[in-house]
């Protein structure tokens, strides 16, 4: 008997209330949405339960015809960050990356920090320039991935913004900017 994604997601569903590893759900469905992109996404889209866990697993496909879903998700506080995170996965690169440029300033920090990361991946013209004031962050976990992800621009100008890190009151900081150092001078 095979399971369906609907399954899938209910039982992901009650393992994160439940505070459940969850990897085995999470890796089944990551499998099912890779093998069955087309019926996964009808069964996505059909899901009533969590909506976070709906964009997450629309997140999973890609698919361009769910960027008005996972866009719309975004003006719910509650789920901001997992729709930002889900339209990280879209084909849109620049699209994507202006969206997380807009929310570098959000009021959430997770939603911050997952806009730094989306930013810095992305690399596109400009990202420097709207990372760097983020060093400033009032919240430690946000200066830290900061610090981890300009290392991974290549790009020497984020040198000074990684030495002011690696003064940070923050230990967590001081380490991450350590990291995105050396990361920086790879060879």
């Amino acid at each position: 008997m095979s399971v369906t994604v609907d399954e899938l997601l209910q039982a992901l569903h009650a393992g994160v209330a439940g505070k459940l590893d969850v990897s085995s759900l999470t890796d089944a469905i990551e499998a099912l949405v890779e093998a069955q992109p087309e019926d996964s996404r009808k069964a996505i889209h059909a899901y009533t339960g969590d909506e976070r866990l709906r964009l997450w697993a629309l997140g999973l496909l890609g698919d361009p015809r769910d960027f008005p879903v996972l866009a719309a998700g975004l003006a719910d506080p509650e789920l901001r960050s997992t729709a930002l995170e889900a339209l990280a996965g879209q084909p849109d690169a620049t699209r994507v990356d202006e969206i997380a440029r807009s929310f570098l300033d959000d009021a959430d920090p997770m939603v911050r920090s997952r806009a730094v990361r989306m930013v810095a991946f992305s690399a596109r013209p400009g990202a420097l320039a709207v990372l760097s004031p983020l060093a400033q962050d009032p919240i430690p976990h946000v200066r830290m991935i900061l610090g981890w992800c300009l290392g991974g621009l290549g790009d020497q100008a984020a040198e000074p913004t990684l030495r002011t890190l690696l003064a940070d009151p923050d230990e967590q900081v001081r380490a991450f900017a350590a990291h995105g150092l050396r990361r920086l001078n790879r060879p």
